[in-house]
């Protein structure tokens, strides 16, 4: 597959795959950093596909869900906040997640923190601030 040269500072990319066999693999690769991207875009969140999370270098899923019929899809990047490490020095981080609200209402949320830790639910936060208080 053929990947765009990608535009500013977010480290990852989507890639929204519709269909993939032995014969054909479609995919739609969306830089993050595009203007715009969400509107040209926003209708795979409630398509039926695989919605992967990519790091940009090296090329490599973080994260996945599989979108079914009638769920929808989302992406996030959350900045979660500072902490001081040492004498006049502050950290902040961002959080990226993707993850989709199922047809019954309930929720799949998947985030991966700067430093490549994987965290569920609504316990991003909690580790983030962590590893920021532990210099990560």
């Amino acid at each position: 597959m053929d990947l765009p040269e990608f535009k500013g500072d977010n480290p990852f990319y989507l890639m929204f795959v519709t269909s993939m066999d032995n014969a054909t693999f479609d995919a739609l690769v969306i830089d993050l950093d595009e203007p715009g991207w969400l509107v040209k875009h926003g209708d795979i969140f409630r398509s039926k596909g695989e919605l992967h999370l990519v790091r940009k270098a090296p090329s490599r899923v973080v994260l996945s869900v599989y979108l079914l019929d009638g769920e929808q899809g989302y992406y996030v990047a959350r900045h979660i906040g500072f902490a001081t490490g040492g004498v006049g020095s502050q950290h902040e981080t961002t959080a990226y997640g993707i993850g989709k609200k199922r047809v019954d209402g309930n929720e799949d949320n998947l985030w991966v923190l700067p430093w490549g830790q994987i965290c569920v639910g609504k316990d991003v936060e909690y580790f983030a601030l962590k590893g920021l208080r532990h210099g990560l």
